[in-house]
Parts: C-alpha cells; structure tokens; sequence
C-alpha cells in the first residue's frame, strides 16, 4: 500500500510540482525582465518630460526678463523701477531674487530687501550678457545675496538698438522650486540633476546611496549646461508576485489536469494488463484441462463410435439410423471442442513450413462453397496469385482459422447475401480479409468477442475466435474485427511474410 502511493508522490512532483518550480522561475525571470523594460522605458519618458518641463521654464523666464527689460527702460523714476521689480517679485515663485544692475556690476535696485549689496560683475553670465548684449543663463551655485541655491538669467537693458547695455536685470532662479515640480511629477523615480562639471545639483525620488542600481537613462537639456539622469524604480517582490499569480495557478491547473489524465491512462494500461493477464490465466487453465483430459475423453468416444459403427451395420432399421446419426453427429461434436482445447492447450507443437498463402486457401474454398451453395449465399474470392504470398506457419492452423470465421460469417448472413475473402500484401505483411454481408455484431460486445467461452449461440462453445487470436497470435501476426448492425462484419488477419523463398 505505501509502494502505490510512493509512486503516485513521485509521478505528481515529476508532472506538477516540479515543472511549476521551473516553469514559474523561468516566467519570473521573463516577467522581470519586461517589467525592467516597462520602468526603463516609463524613466524615459518622466525624462523628457521634466526636460522639455525645464527647458519651457528657462526659456519662459528669459522671455519674462526680456519683455520686464523694455519695461524698466520706459520707466524714468527708482520707485517705479523698485514697484515694476517688487511687484513681479510677488507674483512669481519660481523667483528667489529679482536685481537691476549696471554696468559695472553694482547692485541699483532689488526686488527685496538685501543685507548687503555686492558687485556682480565677476560673474560669468553677467560678463556673457555685457559682452554679447543677449540674455545669458548661469549654472546653478548658492546665492549669498538670496541664501539658497539658484540659477541666474541675465538680460541687458538697451536705451536704442546700437548701444552698449547701461543696465542689467538679473533674475535668480529657485533650484528647489525646480526640485519640487520633479518630486511631484514623478515621485517614485530617481532623478539626478548634474552640472557641467558631473557634479550633483539635486536630485529627486529615494535615493538612499545603494549599490546595484538599475542601468539608468540620460538627457541633456537645452537651455542649461545640465543633465538629467534616471534610475527606473526597482522591482519589487509584490510586484513580480501580482503579475505572475494568474499565470502560474493557470499552469498548475493545467499540469493537474496533465497528472490526472496520466494517472487515467495508467490505471487503464494497468486494467487492461490486469484483464489480458486475467485471459491468460483462463487459457492456461483450458491448456491444462486439455492437455489431461482430451486424450482421456477421445479414448472412450473412439469405443464408442466403433460401437455405433456395428450397431448401424445390425440394425437397419430407419429409426434406428436415424438416431445412430445423431449419436454420430454429437461424437463429431465433442471431437470438435476436444480439438480446440488442444489448439489452445498446445498450439506451438506443430511444425512449422514455409506456404503460399493462396494455396491454403484455394485448399479450404471447397467445403466454405457447399456450405454457402447449400444456403443459397454467395461467395467471391481475390487471392492475388501473381504475387509470392509466403508465411511461416502450419497449413492446418490457417485453414482452421479461415474456416472458423467463413463458419461464422455464413451463420451470420441471410440467403443471397455475400461473403467474399481477399489475399493481398501490404508492406511487409500478408494480408486475409473475410468479409460478410450480414446482421454484423452490435457494438456492445464487439470488445467481448475474444473473451474464452462468451458465446452467442445456442450449441456455440466461446472458443472459436479465442482459437483463431491465439493461432494468429502465435505467428506474430493480429486479427482485427469491425462490424456494423445489419451492414456485415470485416475481420482483417495480418501475418508476417516468410523471409527466403518457397
């Protein structure tokens, strides 16, 4: 008992268990790999999105200054510069400083209070914005003048087209005004801002410093001598576990339904075994009971019949004829079934010769023909005779075995019905087809026919075609039987083709 289960543990771990493991560790690697994909790919995009957002920003803000520039210089008097500058101030977060400057870099006004004024004019945007008479953008760097970080665009302010610029106006940029509009964007991406120089302006998301960072992604902006750089978000366990759950509680099913199906087949291989072993049993039991008692039930029939002989010679009267035939014909009977018993007891202690198959059945076509003439049935033959048909058997096993089906053919079939019998090769093989026109063999017991002592008729043994598979069966050969209710039955016998010649 714990031998079966034991198997059936193991069967199970081959078909299911195993197989998930390695089907699911494979999915996950997959499903990593395209969920690696899909955050690479979402960084991307959050990328361009803050650099085309960043880009907007600068150039925006350079547009405000500009359009401020034309502003101050229609302006003629400090306190409407200082209202244009502090109002402006006041509307724009973005802003950490709002100062208009001259040529020399001194601070003239600012758009709030300063605890000290410097000069500005060692700066680079400034000397960039004087000298060129464009609007020039700094890198970030820590404003002392507005004490936090910050990006300075610089515009100059001309009186006409052709003069050099008596006025500047510089805006200073918030870098954490920036940083927030990213955080809020995309919060669960990290994002590094980096200078010209390769150095970390801020950065964005939760970086905490680990190592093995997803590979990341990187765009340079336009208006700044900066860097974007991303990290996809990691892949978490929740994540792989949530986008892989359907897949593998779907293929467990389907493995189930695999070991289920297995373990259907073998319990049928195993049944059929158990009942081909059951039928062996019993025509071993018949080869025994043959094999110890047909000599002794033919010695005391051969008696008998020689009895019979001398009492029909006495006694001529007609009823007494009449009843020594019937005698006789029961003794011939009991003859027969003692000879079947013997085929199935002891069917290899015949020997063996090479034969033309058609001979041996142009040997027997005689006594099928009265028997289908005597019961007004037809008969058609095609022995294909051009062909060396030779099998390695004993003529008597193959005549007893056609006769055996033409018997049971005819006993099936009506008058004016047909019954036809073929020889032909295929392959490698000899082929016998006997073929009826009658009542045929319901469906039900079609799969019994083979079964020892299952007999339909009424004086019928059951041992007839048990015979003929045990025959065919001994050659290496098989015996087919496809039947239709009133349509006719086909037996189709194939028998390996003696090798050398006849």
């Amino acid at each position: 008992m714990q031998k079966p289960m034991i198997r059936k543990l193991s069967l199970y771990l081959f078909i299911v268990v195993i197989p998930t493991m390695v089907i699911g560790l494979i999915y996950i690697d997959i499903k990593k790999q395209e969920l690696a994909s899909e955050h690479l790919t979402e960084a991307r995009t959050m990328l361009n999105v803050h650099k085309n957002q960043i880009d907007y920003l600068i150039q925006e803000t350079k547009a405000r200054l500009e359009t401020m520039a034309v502003m101050v210089n229609e302006q003629t008097t400090e306190e409407e510069l200082q209202r244009v500058l502090t109002e402006t101030y006041r509307k724009e977060p973005r802003f950490s400083g709002l100062l208009l400057l001259d040529n020399d870099g001194d601070i003239l006004l600012s758009a709030q209070p300063l605890k000290q004024k410097r000069n500005l004019s060692g700066r680079e945007f400034f000397q960039t914005a004087l000298l060129t008479g464009q609007t020039a953008v700094s890198g970030a760097y820590y404003g002392q003048l507005t004490g936090n970080h910050i990006v300075s665009i610089c515009t100059p302010i001309h009186s006409s087209d052709d003069d050099e610029p008596q006025r500047l106006l510089i805006a200073a940029l918030r870098v954490d005004y920036l940083q927030n509009i990213m955080e809020v964007i995309s919060p669960s991406i990290d994002i590094s801002v980096l200078d010209a120089d390769r150095k970390i302006v801020f950065q964005t998301g939760n970086w905490s410093g680990e190592t093995g960072r997803p590979e990341s992604t990187a765009l340079h902006l336009n208006q700044l001598n900066w860097q974007l750089k991303a990290s996809p978000k990691p892949i978490n366990l929740s994540e792989t576990i949530s986008s892989v759950t359907l897949f593998l509680f779907s293929v467990f099913i389907l493995l189930n339904v695999l070991f289920i199906g297995t373990q259907y087949y073998l319990l049928r291989r195993k049944a059929a075994r158990e009942n081909a072993q059951i039928d062996s049993q019993k025509l071993e039991l018949v080869g025994t009971l043959a094999a110890s008692t047909a000599h002794e039930i033919r010695n005391p029939l051969t008696g008998i019949n020689g009895f019979i002989q001398l009492l029909k010679e006495k006694y001529k009267d007609e009823e007494d004829q009449f009843y020594f035939s019937v005698i006789d014909k029961e003794i011939k009977r009991i003859n027969q079934i003692v000879s079947e018993f013997l085929v199935l007891g002891r069917p290899t202690a015949h020997h063996h010769k090479t034969h033309q198959l058609s001979e041996i059945i142009k040997e027997v076509l005689p006594i099928i023909q009265s028997e289908a003439n005597y019961s007004n049935m037809d008969i058609q033959t095609n022995l294909q005779e051009d062909e060396k048909l030779t099998v390695h058997c004993t003529k008597d096993h193959i005549k007893q075995v056609v006769m055996n089906l033409a018997k049971n053919s005819l006993e099936a079939m009506e008058p004016d019905d047909t019954l036809s019998i073929s020889v032909y090769r295929h392959k490698e093989e000899a082929v016998i087809e006997v073929c009826d026109t009658g009542k045929g063999i319901p469906e039900d017991i079609l799969n019994k026919i083979f079964t020892p002592f299952f007999t339909l008729k009424d004086t019928g043994t059951g041992l007839g075609l048990v015979v003929c598979k045990r025959i065919i069966n001994m050659y290496k050969g098989d015996i087919d039987i496809q039947s239709r209710v009133n349509q006719g039955t086909k037996v189709r016998i194939t028998l390996p083709l003696a090798k050398g010649k006849l």
